[in-house]
């Protein structure tokens, strides 16, 4: 899987991701991923997703089929 960050349409950087976890708190309206990166360390990334965010991530698999859609 890749995380994209993309801005004004155009994919300014790009990871490769071993796995993410997408947990709902519904009593604030927001969501947590936390995205653990494919590296020597296993690095974890965590982003906050709450309604009028603006910065968009993408976690798409190897075909580039989107999987997962993240405003922040």
């Amino acid at each position: 899987m890749i995380l994209k960050k993309i801005e004004s349409d155009i994919v300014v950087s790009a990871v490769e991701v071993k796995s993410f976890v997408v947990s709902i708190d519904s009593n604030n309206n927001k969501a947590t991923i936390t995205v653990t990166l494919d590296n020597v360390d296993n690095t974890e990334a965590v982003f906050s997703q709450e309604p009028g965010d603006s910065h968009i991530y993408q976690i798409v698999d190897n075909s580039d089929n989107l999987i997962r859609l993240i405003h922040q």
